[in-house]
């Protein structure tokens, strides 16, 4: 993946197509929404999938706008952290959460999106390494609602082409987080960011990590398990069995590991995102209800191996269990009561 431009020639661009796209949207709602609930009607889209796939997009475009005005703001009140540096930051977390709650909302109101969490006591405690499913992009926002749950303070390891999200781009950039590149070239500092990450975030932090990385597809699966017959075969074996996640790479939780000895482990496990990994899944059944329920599981760091190839046995038996867990639920609708 090749590095995305700097600061100085990215954020012209993304704030240019940002305005654009929010101006074109306030003056085109008016004439479109009417016509396109029309067109859901006679087509018998009684839920209006038109009309919500407009309002999603359209409300999602805003609140991006919007954020870039709340980061702007609180610029000026602060002067970029010169003045009251701790509470700089702390109105950019609270910025970020408003960002998170308003997008949940729109996928709640547009897409029927509604987010459960079975037990929040996991995520409580002393400072923990969170790693998660990654199926979808909605699955991105559920480390930040739920650790939101338990006023605990996120600590993201972002895709660094994230930063073409305006809003993302500038708050991201001012709370604990760390922008990675998922290829790093031989040499790059990405291990050591992740690591430092882990041991500077505060007493009531939870660093964030979605192991698989990306995405699951039959191609993405085969090609992990290519790689791991390669390196492991004994693994690869029980890896395959994987239905619904991807196999979980272990370096980046381990440079969290290091970076944080005193820091629990916690697995953020989800079902309810499956066949809506993309925008054009999400666009495809949005006129239909997706409940989420999310299942929070704590272990104790000296139950975690230290030991690097015995870490990664463990965290793929973690995974299995996960896997196991999903499928249960979609059989028996569970997680649809």
């Amino acid at each position: 993946m090749a590095s995305i431009p700097r600061a100085a020639v990215r954020r012209p661009i993304s704030y240019g197509i940002s305005t654009v796209a929010a101006v074109l949207f306030l003056v085109l709602t008016p004439v479109v929404l009417p016509l396109l609930y029309l067109t859901d009607l006679a087509t018998g889209r009684v839920r209006g999938k038109r009309a919500r796939v407009w309002l999603l997009l359209g409300s999602t475009i805003w609140f991006e706008y919007l954020g870039v005005f709340g980061a702007g703001a609180l610029w000026l009140r602060y002067l970029g952290g010169r003045i009251d540096h701790e509470g700089w930051l702390a109105a950019n977390y609270r910025l970020e959460f408003w960002w998170c709650r308003h997008h949940r909302n729109n996928l709640r109101r547009f897409a029927g999106v509604q987010l459960t969490l079975l037990d929040d006591q996991p995520l409580r405690g002393g400072r923990s390494i969170v790693i998660s499913r990654h199926s979808s992009h909605i699955d991105a926002l559920v480390p930040l609602t739920v650790l939101e749950m338990v006023g605990r303070t996120p600590c993201y390891t972002l895709k660094q082409d994230l930063q073409w999200a305006p809003a993302m781009d500038l708050v991201g950039q001012r709370t604990h987080n760390v922008w990675i590149d998922r290829t790093p070239r031989p040499g790059s500092p990405m291990m050591t960011k992740i690591e430092r990450l882990a041991r500077t975030m505060p007493p009531d932090g939870s660093a964030v990590i979605f192991p698989e990385g990306t995405f699951r597809t039959k191609e993405r699966h085969d090609r992990a398990i290519a790689r791991l017959q390669r390196t492991k075969p004994a693994l690869a074996d029980r890896a395959d069995r994987l239905r619904y996640v991807l196999p979980p790479r272990p370096a980046g939780t381990l440079a969290l590991l290091r970076g944080a000895p005193d820091a629990d482990l916690v697995i953020l496990a989800n079902v309810g995102t499956e066949g809506r990994s993309d925008i054009s899944d999400i666009i495809a059944t949005i006129d239909e209800p997706h409940p989420i329920t999310v299942m929070a599981t704590r272990h104790a760091r000296a139950d975690v191996p230290e030991d690097e190839d015995e870490f990664t046995e463990w965290l793929v038996d973690r995974w299995l269990e996960m896997d196991d867990w999903i499928h249960e639920q979609l059989m028996t609708g569970a997680h649809r009561s």
